[in-house]
């Protein structure tokens, strides 16, 4: 366990990170796949690993259901650095902060950092809400499913048997029907297996 309050440094062995991708306005596949690529050409991160994706039951107002789904990288960056070019993207696709559990066209959460805990007023880690969210734990355990929560020292296979997948039903491959999940476990990582062009970005509402 290692508790970070220097956000400034680098780890000098990259140490494996966990995001969470999200939306519903707009074409949501198409906008996580291109999210995915954007990641992909940040020269910092490398080993990018992803889920499928999944189509879920939204919390609060109504609204579209969303799209999930997380990868996993390994990055030099360290941890405040990579929130801000996490929220950066976000802004490329026009996400607007206006309303808690609203809709949104892009949600970037940084789930992990290796096994280091951050408490500041910007960035808490690991995520305060991840082991509460099945919509994130369903897609991580099939990518992650062995990381150890630092603090609650549970896997994240552990936790995400804990919660179930009430509401989660996973999309097979780009051409298939939608499909309700069976298990986290059969990593399929079909989702992000796409030709990334430079500087591509779907329309977005």
């Amino acid at each position: 366990m290692a508790e970070s309050t220097d956000l400034s440094i680098s780890p000098s062995d990259p140490p494996l990170v966990a995001i969470a991708l999200g939306s519903n306005l707009g074409q949501p596949r198409q906008i996580l796949q291109a999210a995915v690529c954007a990641l992909q050409q940040i020269p910092h991160i490398t080993g990018l690993h992803c889920s499928r994706w999944y189509r879920t039951t939204p919390v609060g107002p109504p609204q579209p259901d969303y799209w999930n789904g997380c990868v996993t990288a390994f990055t030099t960056l360290s941890p405040l650095a990579l929130l801000h070019q996490l929220q950066a993207i976000e802004q490329q696709f026009g996400r607007k902060r206006h309303q808690r559990w609203g809709p949104r066209t892009l949600d970037l959460d940084l789930l992990f950092y290796g096994d280091t805990i951050v408490q500041t007023p910007e960035l808490t880690l690991p995520h305060p809400e991840l082991a509460n969210r099945p919509f994130v734990l369903v897609p991580l355990a099939e990518i992650a499913p062995q990381w150890r929560h630092p603090i609650l020292r549970d896997t994240i296979a552990t936790l995400q048997a804990r919660l179930g997948v009430a509401g989660i039903k996973a999309v097979a491959s780009a051409d298939a029907p939608e499909t309700m999940f069976v298990t986290a476990h059969n990593s399929d990582p079909r989702g992000c297996h796409l030709h990334c062009v430079p500087d591509e970005r779907p329309p977005h509402s």
